[in-house]
This record gives C-alpha cells, sequence and structure tokens, in this order.
C-alpha cells in the first residue's frame, strides 16, 4: 500500500479552485485525482502553475508540504492545536481509494 507522499510524487497538478471562504481549496491533477483540503494552505506558485508537478513531499506534526519545480509548493496545516476540522485533508486517487488525514 503506497503512503500519501508516494501517490503525490510526480503528479502534474490541473488547477487549483478555491471554495467559499472556510471551505479550503481543491488541487485537481491531470490524471484525474483531486485533493481537497479543509484547513489553513500556503500556496506559492510561479504563473507556469499548469506546468507544476509534484517533486517530493515533506511532512512534520504541523503540516505536510508538496514541493514543486524551484520554489513553489503547497503546504497543509495538520497542527491540532490550531484546526478541530473533523478532516483536514482528503485526497481520492483514481482507483477509488481515498487517504484522510483527520
Amino acid at each position: 500500500m503506497q503512503t500519501f507522499g508516494e501517490r503525490m510524487i510526480g503528479k502534474l497538478i490541473r488547477s487549483i479552485e478555491r471554495s467559499e471562504p472556510g471551505f479550503g481549496i481543491s488541487v485537481l491533477f491531470s490524471d484525474g485525482t483531486g485533493l481537497t483540503v479543509y484547513t489553513e494552505v500556503s500556496l506559492r506558485m510561479s504563473d507556469k502553475a499548469g506546468e507544476s508537478y509534484i517533486e517530493r513531499v515533506t511532512s512534520t506534526d504541523q503540516r505536510i508540504t508538496l514541493h514543486l519545480g524551484g520554489d513553489d509548493f503547497v503546504a497543509i496545516s495538520i497542527d491540532r492545536q490550531k484546526h478541530d476540522a473533523v478532516e483536514l485533508f482528503v485526497y481520492q486517487d483514481t482507483d477509488g481509494t481515498f487517504v484522510v488525514e483527520n
């Protein structure tokens, strides 16, 4: 079974969509998979967001960071002291697998 980080590496970002305030963002990948984040997220992307793919993933007790090319990244807060969300993020793979951090 692959870890979340292993599933993310190499994915090409198709788009990032912002939901209503307080309802997070969705990161859509070119292979049809997606990631919805319900907590604090930091994002740094160049103008060529459609050409960004995930090179590596790092994880700490406070955040999971998807590192893109150059200095670009998507950092997802998983700090339990700051967030009491039932689901911090949900990833749906093409085979129907869900990875939920809660």
